[in-house]
């Protein structure tokens, strides 16, 4: 799950999982110019942006040629798992290079310097702005050790499924052992904002991981690229969990036509909002066999958030008064977005003045604004897990670190296991790991900004212990 505190954090949108992209035929507009003046900017071009003075994030543009004096780009960003993502606009004049990426509501604009064979400009978004400097270079994978490595003891195979209502097509990546089976079989639901099946972030492939290793136990596992993200068509921009929901069930519908899985023996792994989703997909087909919660919140968004502000804040030593204040303000600020009295416009008016006041550029305030009322945004606030859980009979496996910032195990995991209760679910495991973060990675503070200094992807005894509860342990409770 993607911070969403909105005074406490203004972050550049590919820093986290959370900025909405399609995937469709690339928007390309340039203006030619005298070929005798043309600058050949073709290739990789990389460069470090510099977040804060201690976080910086790698990230380049891929540049090919369109025709004479024209070009096409695609912006990489590694770490994040955005690969090829194609730009709304680029533009040439002179050696100047001007790149606008419209989805994420950002451009870059630097000039060209033949001595130093760079390309020095800024970054801009959101209203922030960050110098970057582009050397031409390779595109660089980037590897954990625990990344697994080919050759796989046991079947890969991409595929593409449709998505129901909508019918667009999803794309993911089924592992599956060797044999016939039937084997039973797990969907991997990813959290908030657009991931592809891996779950890429910050270097860091967690699905890919967790596949790897359920897999080898004897379990088919389909992950996918969230709707409009990576190979996945669709638009997540006016989607929310609901909607979300809609995309997991359609891969358990898929998952039940293919002849290797037992069809009476499948169920859902969700991490973080995905641990929303898998509840919701289980109310509405009861013949799922099991839910895997890892991170999953028990209250609804705005209780989340004012304990995901305070105990991030905490974590990077923040005095308790500042605390205070920021929750205060922060709840302040959802109570007007969710004050149905008022209208849509006054809300959104409300909400920009008490951001502008408190210092933001109104560029920053607006950018705010508009996350704060995106229909994703207005159905978290107000989405109670707990609605869903009730009245659940299914195995569940909670699973959470004594060190999440952002899902506390203290609030959380008491809450779910109420709500089952509640239903009279008596079917669950609680796993609660000292001193592992959101990520399920050993950690220090549990700031977020440690996930892509850990070198470990996932805890190898929460790799273990998932597998063993899904292959034998559930059927004991």
């Amino acid at each position: 799950m993607k911070i969403h505190t909105t005074v406490l954090l203004v972050l550049v949108i590919a820093l986290f999982p959370g900025c909405t992209t399609k995937t469709t035929e690339p928007a390309v507009v340039s203006v030619p110019v005298e070929k005798e003046e043309l600058v050949d900017f073709c290739g990789y071009w990389e460069g470090s942006l510099a977040i804060n003075p201690t976080d910086s994030l790698a990230m380049g543009f891929t540049i090919t040629s369109g025709g004479e004096g024209v070009y096409e780009a695609l912006l990489q960003i590694p770490s994040q798992g955005l690969r090829n993502f194609k730009v709304s606009s680029i533009h040439q004049e002179h050696n100047q290079l001007s790149i606008g990426m419209e989805q994420l509501q950002a451009t870059f604009t630097g000039t060209y310097d033949d001595v130093t064979q760079q390309i020095a400009g800024t970054f801009v978004q959101m209203g922030q702005s960050f110098p970057l400097v582009l050397d031409k270079g390779e595109v660089k994978e980037n590897a954990r050790p625990q990344d697994p490595i080919k050759p796989y003891p046991y079947i890969a195979e991409d595929i593409y499924f449709k998505q129901q209502p909508e019918g667009f097509k999803l794309a993911g990546t089924i592992t599956r052992p060797q044999g016939d089976g039937p084997f039973p079989a797990v969907v991997l639901v990813t959290g908030s904002g657009s991931q592809n099946r891996d779950e890429e972030l910050l270097g860091h492939r967690p699905f890919l991981v967790l596949a790897d290793a359920l897999t080898r136990s004897g379990i088919v596992v389909l992950r996918y690229d969230d709707r409009g993200f990576a190979e996945s068509e669709g638009d997540a921009s006016a989607a929310t969990s609901l909607d979300f929901a809609n995309d997991a069930e359609s891969a358990v519908h898929y998952l039940k036509s293919l002849p290797y899985v037992d069809a009476g023996n499948i169920g859902i792994l969700g991490h973080s909002e995905g641990g929303i989703i898998a509840p919701i997909v289980a109310q509405r087909n009861r013949d799922l066999a099991f839910l895997v919660l890892m991170a999953g919140s028990g209250v609804d968004g705005v209780a989340v958030l004012e304990d995901q502000t305070a105990a991030i804040l905490r974590a990077q030593q923040a005095p308790e008064p500042y605390i205070a204040q920021t929750v205060q303000t922060n709840l302040d600020i959802y109570a007007t977005v969710l004050d149905e009295g008022r209208t849509l416009e006054e809300r959104k008016e409300a909400v920009l003045q008490t951001l502008l006041a408190m210092g933001m550029s109104e560029d920053q305030a607006k950018a705010q604004v508009s996350a704060l009322f995106l229909p994703w945004y207005m159905t978290f606030l107000t989405l109670d897990p707990s609605d869903y859980l009730k009245g659940l009979t299914v195995p569940v496996l909670i699973l959470n670190g004594t060190k999440d910032t952002q899902i506390s195990a203290a609030l959380h995991v008491p809450a779910i296991r109420k709500a089952l209760l509640a239903g009279g679910n008596t079917r669950n495991t609680i796993k609660v790991y000292e001193g592992l973060n959101h990520l399920f990675q050993p950690a220090e503070t549990g700031a977020p900004e440690e996930y892509g200094n850990i070198d470990i992807t996932i805890d190898i005894k929460v790799l273990e212990d998932i597998s063993k509860w899904i292959v034998s342990d559930r059927f004991q409770l």
